[in-house]
């Protein structure tokens, strides 16, 4: 086989995470782009005004590496092919309103012929985002350190850092995100404005866990439209993300700004 080189574009990754994730949160399969009113009981999406993420490693997939009955991701088995893998070195990354970056090529393996149904993210466990909304003639604008930390004062956004600690919270209950009978401690299931989407917390050995020995998160998203490459494809590789913040209200005031479910696909351009 070739060694045909390949590049990978990356424009933003977000995700759906709120605080420290001890209180469930707030939402449905489908969100709307927010119109300048306050929602009422529900959330609508913004675009953040910063976003930062590290990332361990990318893998693009043939099956999923990571079902429900494994407690880690099997790449060999799943017919995986890296895009990333720092082996500990992360990719940092500031990424907002839908700019970009070029994923390095540390650690990228050469093309392995297939259809490719998944792809895959490994991202350190602390991201760190800021945002503001306004309506009528007052401004929410978070100033850490988490979702639910708000001014209406002049300034800018200040960046809150959210980590996965359980999905279903402290009190033990059902996520509205989490299709797989509201969650687990570890790992979470959703339909998300069209996507089939997994988190999934890993430890320092990549083993799924929860709570204070989360060191990294595990990203899956099954792609709308499969990959097919041969051994003589050559080209390059874009994955495109859509950047979000949710707005919850009451109808008369914003009560968080949160990140995001990521919403990220990949093509490829022979």
């Amino acid at each position: 086989m070739k060694n045909r080189p390949f590049l990978i574009s990356l424009c933003t990754v977000i995700g759906w995470f709120t605080g420290t994730w001890t209180q469930a949160v707030h939402s449905a399969a489908t969100i709307i782009k927010c119109s300048g009113q306050i929602p009422n009981k529900t959330a609508c999406l913004i675009k953040p005004i910063s976003y930062g993420i590290d990332t361990y490693r990318v893998d693009i997939c043939k099956e999923n590496p990571f079902p429900s009955s494994r407690s880690s991701a099997d790449y060999a088995g799943a017919g995986c092919m890296t895009l990333f893998n720092g082996n500990g070195t992360l990719y940092k990354a500031k990424l907002a309103k839908g700019s970009g970056y070029k994923l390095p090529d540390v650690g990228r393996e050469v093309i392995k012929p297939g259809t490719y149904k998944y792809l895959t993210m490994i991202l350190k466990n602390g991201f760190r985002s800021s945002g503001k909304y306004t309506s009528g003639e007052t401004t929410w604008r978070t100033v850490g350190p988490d979702v639910d930390s708000l001014k209406t004062s002049k300034g800018d956004p200040v960046e809150f850092t959210v980590q996965l600690k359980n999905w279903r919270g402290k009190y033990d209950q059902d996520n509205d995100y989490c299709d797989n009978n509201g969650g687990t401690y570890s790992r979470c299931e959703l339909k998300y404005n069209g996507y089939n989407l997994t988190g999934i917390g890993l430890g320092n050995d990549f083993t799924e866990t929860y709570g204070v020995k989360t060191s990294y998160v595990f990203y899956m998203i099954e792609l709308l439209s499969p990959i097919s490459l041969n051994e003589d494809s050559y080209g390059d590789f874009e994955i495109k993300v859509k950047t979000n913040l949710e707005v919850y209200g009451n109808g008369s005031e914003v009560l968080s700004i949160s990140t995001a479910p990521f919403i990220f696909e990949a093509t490829y351009k022979n």
